[in-house]
């Protein structure tokens, strides 16, 4: 029944000459007795796409000579999707048009099949493709993009280039050795030998750009801090959540509903929505080291002297974001659609197409617009971390005109403010645990891209940073911390291992409740938990699993070492992506739309298949993650750390003639 209308169009479809004819036959049948529907139609059964599959049996179509199309159901909240043969005497064209529309919405609502599959005939878009013929128009944008696309990867490599003319030039090719024995041989030392002008010397802005010098700092895994290793385990499998989250997501939407029922009451989806739990894990490290990064003793004296050059670090922030960031939303729009094609390759509109504007993702305002107006979705992260930085400038300013017990009494109140909007939130809107909030229309906007409902965390990272640069900077102040005070607790009375077992202990429990403690609650239809506890589980969930996550890392930041923390947290792999995170979280997504939108057939749910396009998902994201390093955030780093340097370095005094 739920593939009645497009049983009914193959069958009109059969009958006509052209696409008037068909229209016109579209019209007739609707005059026909329901009855007669079913008569007409039921011959066609088992060449109609499989509503419960969506996008019915594509090669079996163009087997038996008909045409396949695919079709979407626009709605608010979310959207379906189906596909069915017809004869090739029509098209999607045909069903696009203004009189197919009318007619295609009068059969649902006449026939009851819109109450049927919950849709609303006045309200809804149809959408009909033709995979064979379906691609997006090239636009102006395309070509900037691509153009701007290749200035760069000039850039990067015209380093390299003149590096090879020149060794082509000389006798032999420059090594270490030459430069050592130039320098030896000079009665200036090392330094003239490196500046001897027959040796090749780049510019500040090719070195800026060089991908020599920029793939040599990546590669760079040199521990500078060993109490912070763990935090490149923590920023890896933060990134794989996300990662592995999406990839559940994604294939769950485009899969045969009967697939995702059957795990429903499975760990699969419960997992999917724990993934939920990486971002805030993100928004605590953020938090943590913009404390930790800022209340240096230096930087807090020339704040406290210069108090403006905070738009320095501002601006040093929007540097860092806005290049990629940019590049990437222009990346998603107007090259994606290009890279793939199929049956399925229509959904890459709903995640590559800017209806709202890429200027509010640029401006980091794209949250408070509940239009649905949605522009690089997975920006909105980009955009709370932003906010919640510009506001915690506030009591960093604070700490650094030295009202440093006031500063952390109100970060606590943040903290216990933000908790409290959480919850009133959750009260306000009925948000119940994680899978019960996902037809909620209220969910979205007013919790789960609202700053200041996901700031707990960052606020919680923020104090913890703070309190470990205290505990840095002790040993040369002398003044006692909190940290000292603990990690001294433990070594004086030999409680070393008893306060790692606590930590990790305590830490690891919090944390494995929030994943599978709910579990039970999920499976069941009728709630077996009262809403009020709920309420409660949504607001305080995110900020209990970050402040179990600052439980594991504490003996780390005390130097209580430990295979967890410094051999299995801080291996090679981590290191690396976490040096590339930033840029990986940029171009995951896109690769997973890619890996999922361009099978011919329907994805499988199951596990294995979803690991395997995991894994995919994560390798090609630390390729493309590494390479949109090289080419924009390491050289644009590179231009901003200089400017700064330029602006910050004091002005020469000028001698006049008096004196």
């Amino acid at each position: 029944m739920l593939n009645l209308l497009f049983i009914l169009v193959i069958s009109t479809c059969s009958a006509a000459n052209n696409s008037s004819v068909c229209l016109d036959k579209l019209k007739e049948l609707i005059e026909l007795p329901f009855d007669e529907f079913l008569e007409t139609i039921l011959p066609y059964y088992q060449l109609s796409g499989d509503w419960v599959g969506k996008f019915g049996y594509y090669d079996r179509c163009y087997r038996k000579d008909h045409s396949y199309t695919s079709v979407e159901i626009d709605q608010q909240l979310y959207k379906q999707y189906y596909g069915f043969c017809h004869s090739n005497k029509c098209s999607a064209k045909d069903f696009n048009s203004k009189d197919g529309q009318e007619n295609i919405k009068k059969i649902l609502n006449d026939s009851g099949i819109a109450n049927l599959i919950n849709i609303d005939p006045d309200t809804i878009t149809l959408n009909f493709y033709d995979p064979q013929t379906y691609f997006p128009n090239i636009g102006w944008e395309t070509y900037v993009t691509s153009g701007i696309l290749l200035i760069l990867f000039i850039m990067i490599i015209i380093d390299p280039i003149l590096r090879f003319i020149t060794a082509c030039q000389n006798k032999h090719t420059p090594d270490v050795r030459d430069r050592r024995s130039s320098s030896l041989q000079s009665p200036y030392g090392l330094r003239e030998g490196l500046q001897d002008k027959s040796q090749y010397q780049p510019t500040s802005i090719i070195k800026d750009f060089s991908i020599i010098m920029n793939y040599n700092k990546i590669i760079n895994l040199k521990t500078i801090d060993p109490n912070l290793t763990i935090f490149n385990g923590i920023r890896a499998i933060s990134f794989m959540m996300v990662a592995y989250g999406h990839v559940n997501e994604m294939t769950a939407i485009s899969t045969y509903i009967t697939e995702a029922n059957l795990q429903y009451k499975s760990w699969v989806i419960i997992l999917l929505y724990d993934m939920m739990y990486a971002v805030d894990i993100f928004f605590w490290v953020g938090g943590f080291f913009l404390g930790y990064v800022m209340c240096e003793e230096r930087k807090a004296k020339t704040l406290h002297q210069k108090p403006l050059s905070i738009f320095l670090s501002i601006t040093h922030r929007l540097m860092r974001i806005w290049p990629c960031y940019l590049l990437c939303i222009a990346i998603n729009s107007y090259i994606i659609p290009y890279l793939g094609s199929g049956p399925r390759w229509f959904l890459e509109e709903r995640a590559t197409q800017c209806p709202g504007g890429a200027w509010k993702n640029a401006l980091f305002i794209d949250n408070f617009y509940e239009d649905w107006q949605l522009c690089f979705s997975w920006g909105w992260y980009l955009t709370c971390d932003f906010q919640l930085f510009l506001t915690c400038l506030i009591p960093i300013l604070i700490y650094c005109f030295d009202y440093k017990v006031f500063s952390k009494i109100l970060i606590m109140l943040m903290i216990i403010g933000t908790l409290g909007w959480a919850y009133y939130l959750s009260v306000n809107y009925d948000f119940l645990i994680p899978g019960r909030n996902t037809y909620n229309p209220n969910y979205y906007y007013k919790f789960y891209v609202s700053s200041y409902a996901r700031a707990p965390p960052y606020f919680l990272g923020l104090l913890i940073g703070i309190l470990y640069r205290e505990f840095k900077q002790s040993k040369k102040s002398g003044q006692a911390t909190y940290l000292q005070q603990f990690r001294d607790y433990a070594q004086r009375n030999g409680q070393r291992l008893i306060m790692q077992l606590c930590c990790y202990g305590l830490g690891f429990g919090i944390m494995s409740y929030l994943f599978f403690g709910w579990k039970k609650e999920f499976n069941q239809i009728e709630m077996s938990w009262p809403k009020w506890y709920q309420h409660i589980y949504h607001a305080f969930c995110r900020f209990l699993f970050t402040f179990g996550l600052t439980l594991i890392v504490l003996p780390n930041l005390v130097g209580a070492y430990d295979l967890l923390n410094s051999k299995f947290m801080n291996n090679t792999l981590f290191k690396f992506m976490a040096k590339i995170s930033f840029t990986m979280y940029l171009v995951h997504l896109m690769i997973i739309l890619i890996l999922t939108e361009t099978f011919y057939e329907t994805p499988s749910f199951a596990q294995l298949d979803l690991l395997t396009c995991f894994v995919c998902a994560v390798v090609l994201s630390i390729v493309f993650g590494l390479f949109l390093s090289l080419m924009v955030e390491l050289p644009f780093g590179n231009l901003d750390t200089r400017l700064i340097k330029i602006m910050m370095r004091p002005k020469r005094k000028v001698d006049t003639l008096l004196d």
